[in-house]
């Protein structure tokens, strides 16, 4: 009698210990209700983005919600744009507890963190483990998007737009005051902008008032050239025969149109488009345009829509232009623009995994978190399953900082205004075919050069900026010179041959 007791015990424990799940069965309000969470949990959880006002009221709710789905509370710290270059690294260096972080390639940026062990690799057992849901809902070409040196570090998020494809928001009562027309190049925008910046001086509004939150690269370099992203390196998608090639890449800086722009920024800076200590600058540009400190914004599409009826609240008709060339192309973003790691050090890698697996598809959390509360923040639209601003919509702006929780549970933008729709159109049009730039799940894998990049990205943190807000003045030139010998010093020509092998490499095994 006592041998079989003692071979029950035994099997029972090896089976509690094989398998995350205890007897209770999962439903379908709770299909984690299978998973052993008899210890209550409370995770750090870590984003880039905008807190408003009501950030822990919302959160509070999720988190009633998530302790009775799996026993677990999360504070959701929130890094500002304006501080996620220097605050981001901190937190990741360990001077923080933190057990889930938002990633992007350009934050930190991802590969210089995963090189450095800071993201818990996930396997496929612990993925198929532990992120049950995900599994199932998550869309396939986002984790081969994810892959880093083909391993996965992060969760990307389940919903991507034409996110890359900025233009430029201006207020139409100014354009008209002086004589400024429709604007459709960046040509058109610099008339508007110097002449704001000289009949509007002393009045504390600036014609852009610009600092290193404001997107200039890719409004006025790469959308304008139809330039695509490879690595760190750019490919023109209008070049030649319009069919991705590995030879065809290029480093931004040593081009022609870079000059161009370095330039046309310090003239920008030097005729007071924006302040000239905007490099410290910290407020967002969005921000600034709304509180009429600034005279246009640099923003996609669904931002503008918003700031047209932001605008449009306070008297004042703004309007948005795409100022793409007919040729230019556009891209969906990829999925692991914004996804979510699990940190290396957490305690409780398992329970983390679950916390996003519930955030990613538990539809009343997502909801919640992307949007807060409805009737109050948004308003939802069954017709249309969209959304629109509710009376409080500035205290938890749609969105905010959920970019890595994005889903197709998510309603839809609602309240698109014609001209912005149009302008949605034409991205759509515009879109670039896959099967001209078969880039998704290609990484660069820099293990052969770890301090070529990681000085490289040293020099770009440390010099991009003051390029982009004019800073040099006249000594623009110079100083481009200078950045770019010392970029070369560093490595820069064996940074992209080693893309274009790498490249190479990928469309073969590909089969293009």
């Amino acid at each position: 009698m006592k041998r079989k007791l003692s071979l029950l015990l035994c099997l029972t424990l090896a089976l509690a210990l094989a398998a995350p799940f205890a007897l209770a069965e999962a439903t379908e309000d709770n299909p984690w209700a299978g998973f052993d969470t008899s210890k209550e949990l409370h995770l750090i959880f870590y984003v880039v983005g905008t807190k408003g006002p009501d950030h822990e009221r919302v959160v509070s709710l999720a988190n009633e919600r998530m302790k009775e789905l799996i026993n677990t509370t999360l504070d959701v710290e929130v890094i500002p744009l304006s501080d996620f270059q220097t605050k981001y690294p901190l937190v990741l260096a360990g001077g923080e507890d933190v057990d889930i972080i938002m990633t992007h390639p350009y934050i930190g940026p991802f590969t210089v963190h995963a090189d450095n062990g800071a993201f818990l690799e996930l396997t496929d057992e612990f993925m198929d483990a532990w992120l049950p849901e995900t599994m199932k809902s998550q869309i396939p070409v986002s984790w081969e998007q994810a892959k880093y040196r083909e391993k996965i570090y992060q969760i990307p998020r389940n919903d991507s737009d034409y996110e890359q494809a900025y233009g430029v928001v201006v207020r139409k009562d100014l354009r008209e005051k002086y004589g400024i027309g429709e604007i459709k190049t960046i040509d058109d925008f610099e008339a508007y902008l110097l002449a704001v910046a000289e009949g509007e001086k002393g009045t504390g509004m600036y014609a852009m008032n610009a600092n290193p939150t404001c997107p200039m690269t890719l409004t006025f370099i790469q959308a304008i050239n139809s330039w695509q992203t490879v690595g760190s390196a750019l490919w023109d998608s209008d070049a030649t025969d319009g069919v991705l090639k590995p030879e065809e890449l290029f480093n931004m800086i040593e081009t022609p149109e870079y000059r161009e722009y370095v330039l046309r920024m310090a003239k920008w800076a030097k005729a007071g488009v924006w302040p000239s200590n905007a490099i410290t600058g910290v407020t967002h540009i969005t921000d600034l345009f709304s509180e009429s400190k600034s005279a246009s914004d640099i923003c996609m599409y669904k931002a503008a829509n918003t700031d047209l009826l932001d605008m449009a609240k306070k008297g004042i008709e703004a309007e948005y232009f795409n100022i793409m060339p007919a040729t230019a192309n556009t891209r969906i973003s990829p999925y692991n623009y914004d996804a979510l790691a699990i940190t290396s050090f957490t305690k409780y890698p398992e329970r983390a995994a679950l916390a996003v697996d519930v955030m990613k598809n538990d539809k009343i959390i997502n909801n919640l978190l992307q949007g807060g509360i409805e009737g109050d923040h948004y308003i939802y639209d069954p017709e249309t399953n969209s959304h629109s601003n509710g009376p409080n919509a500035d205290a938890y702006p749609w969105s905010g900082w959920a970019w890595c929780l994005r889903s197709e549970m998510n309603p839809r933008e609602g309240g698109i205004l014609p001209q912005i729709q149009a302008i949605r159109d034409q991205y759509d049009a515009a879109n670039i075919d896959p099967l001209r730039f078969p880039v998704d799940g290609f990484s660069v894998d820099n293990s052969e050069f770890e301090a070529e990049s990681a000085l490289l990205n040293s020099l770009n943190q440390e010099w991009a900026t003051s390029f982009d807000l004019g800073v040099f003045g006249d000594e623009t030139e110079a100083k481009l010179d200078e950045y770019i010998a010392l970029c070369k010093q560093a490595g820069l020509d064996l940074v992209l041959e080693q893309t274009k092998i790498q490249l190479a490499a990928f469309l073969e095994a590909k089969g293009n």
